[in-house]
């Protein structure tokens, strides 16, 4: 009985202080306050398990159970997916439930009898059930670390965001390469013993993968020039592709398109073929419009109208005054050019085109100001007739 209530008092203790250390910690950490609390406190029942256990010798089964708890809803914080999530969860349960029956250190020794030959090196099943848990738990640590610091580069301004992606790739790939490399080392495996299986690697990929290797090469060689990245507005295929560049990945570039299309293009063709980018250096874009009036407009007014109304559109540029350029004299017109500027070409230009064209037409209507038809020739049918007709009678010889 004595017992139960030291473990009792011990739990609600850890309860307590982590609730506490949570509260004198809630603007330090960016974690939430529950996973602060579950970390805290699972951290307590620890250091109270171990003193109970080691110098007073008490059987401490209410709180194993705690811990089990506990250990559960860390989990379920730190594992965003639900895959891994349960399988850590259930593993955890597991091993206090076998702890608890007293089963665990015979289950253990049945594993480590177990031997496995791995080449020249043996293992018990035990380390390699060990060695695996480490290398998964090394991964997964290494794929969090990464995104936080992916994270955390994307906040530093002062960077260019190729070289924020060239840094989060290469982090990312250092640290998932160390955790491999490390749980090799907990196998065991002398990892001199695969340059065999490396050299048969860099065959498959001479041969099999190598536009796999060149779109990945590529996606390096566009992370270095900076030539593209997030957020260009970008024009390929002769401007049947045009959209926003979204993320640069190691194989491809994803392109948003405004109709809400994501086009998926390879590195490689984004190297190797013509790219318009349309705010490589300077997000400003010139527009073009053309239009067309007749001989006996008022081309001064004209120019006014055209200039004024694209002065006080949306989205053009008032640090570049809007012109007019009459570039030619045709056989029924006078062909025009409207000029102006915008800053945001990712919004696209469709729409600054349509409002400036609708005012327009409604300015001409309004000044009497005439767009010219096409010129048509009209050949009318009994004028041939009538032609064929006294053509005839013409040349008709009179009866004798």
């Amino acid at each position: 009985m004595t017992h139960t209530v030291i473990q009792f008092i011990a739990l609600t203790a850890s309860l307590l202080g982590g609730l506490f250390f949570t509260f004198l910690t809630r603007h330090q950490f960016k974690l939430q306050n529950r996973t602060v609390f579950y970390l805290s406190a699972g951290a307590l029942q620890m250091f109270a398990y171990f003193i109970l256990t080691v110098y007073f010798h008490l059987h401490t089964h209410i709180l194993q159970i705690g811990l089990v708890l506990t250990s559960s809803l860390i989990i379920s914080c730190l594992f965003k997916k639900p895959l891994p999530k349960i399988f850590a969860i259930a593993t955890v349960c597991t091993l206090s439930l076998f702890h608890a029956m007293g089963l665990l250190q015979p289950g253990l020794d049945v594993l480590r009898q177990i031997v496995i030959k791995i080449g020249p090196n043996s293992l018990s099943l035990l380390a390699l059930t060990k060695a695996l848990i480490a290398t998964s738990f090394f991964i997964w640590s290494a794929i969090t670390l990464s995104n936080t610091i992916e994270s955390r580069l994307k906040k530093q301004k002062h960077l260019h965001p190729s070289m924020r992606l060239i840094f989060s790739k290469l982090f990312k790939t250092m640290l998932i390469t160390l955790s491999i490399y490390i749980g090799f080392s907990l196998l065991g495996i002398d990892l001199s013993a695969l340059t065999f299986f490396a050299g048969a690697i860099g065959v498959g990929i001479a041969f099999g993968l190598q536009n796999i290797l060149s779109n990945f090469f590529c996606g390096f060689i566009l992370l270095m020039d900076r030539s593209i990245k997030p957020g260009d507005v970008i024009s390929i295929q002769d401007g049947k592709i045009y959209g926003v560049v979204n993320k640069l990945h190691a194989r491809y570039v994803s392109i948003r398109t405004r109709e809400g299309k994501e086009h998926l293009i390879p590195n490689q063709e984004i190297v190797s073929n013509k790219l318009e980018n349309w705010s490589y250096s300077d997000p400003n874009v010139r527009i073009e419009i053309p239009f067309k009036v007749s001989y006996h407009s008022d081309l001064e007014l004209v120019e006014k109208l055209l200039i004024d109304i694209a002065a006080k559109a949306p989205r053009v540029l008032s640090s570049y005054k809007p012109t007019i350029r009459f570039r030619t004299i045709t056989e029924n017109a006078v062909e025009l050019l409207l000029r102006f500027w915008i800053a945001d070409p990712e919004n696209g230009m469709s729409d600054i085109r349509s409002h400036i064209i609708l005012q327009a037409s409604h300015a001409f209507k309004a000044h009497h100001i005439k767009i010219p038809y096409p010129p048509r020739e009209i050949h009318s049918l009994l004028d041939e007739l009538r032609v064929i007709s006294e053509t005839s009678s013409s040349t008709s010889v009179p009866d004798k």
